[in-house]
């Protein structure tokens, strides 16, 4: 399996490179708060398909990119996605503008990993141990943050569409709630 643009855009002031979570994206160079850094693409997947697909390769399950309620970006079985790799921190440094977007939340450092919060983009139940090592850190990573507000507001501006369209649903967020940046 290789790792590789396959169908997204990295910037190419970014790297691979070895992390506590076993590989992740690096900056190469400073980046400015709001900087696009990355664009996600790949195959769209009801919920339903990516189960199917998991039960033949876990990847599916962990490299996924909930875009919408009950929809997922995937990545190619020929290989991995260099945008797949970033990890996931309670104290992210980037953050999801739309659905696929993903811009700095603030200065990055050279050689500073690259991390978002799994929970901005995420809604799946099934919750799994998170090991990010933050003095933030939550200990968990399990779909919820939508239905907390103390995390809409620590992530306003930097949650993905259809997390706001659920934490508006649920009366957590008004009807302009959205904070309209320009990414990239």
């Amino acid at each position: 399996m290789t790792t590789a643009r396959l169908h997204s855009w990295l910037s190419p002031e970014c790297e691979i490179r070895t992390s506590l979570a076993g590989s992740g994206v690096f900056a190469r160079h400073a980046f400015p708060p709001h900087t696009c850094v990355a664009v996600w693409g790949g195959v769209v997947r009801t919920e339903d398909e990516l189960q199917a697909l998991a039960s033949r390769d876990e990847k599916f399950s962990s490299h996924a990119i909930c875009v919408g309620d009950g929809f997922y970006l995937t990545w190619d079985p020929s290989g991995v996605d260099a945008t797949e790799l970033f990890n996931h921190s309670c104290s992210p440094n980037l953050g999801v503008k739309g659905q696929i977007v993903v811009v700095t939340r603030r200065a990055i450092q050279p050689g500073e990993e690259l991390t978002f919060d799994y929970d901005t983009t995420e809604t799946t139940p099934q919750p799994w141990p998170c090991r990010c090592g933050s003095p933030a850190c939550r200990g968990t990573i399990d779909g919820k943050g939508w239905d907390d507000p103390a995390f809409l507001r620590a992530n306003r501006g930097y949650l993905a569409w259809h997390i706001e369209e659920r934490a508006r649903r649920a009366g957590h967020l008004p009807d302009d709630a959205s904070d309209e940046g320009a990414p990239c």
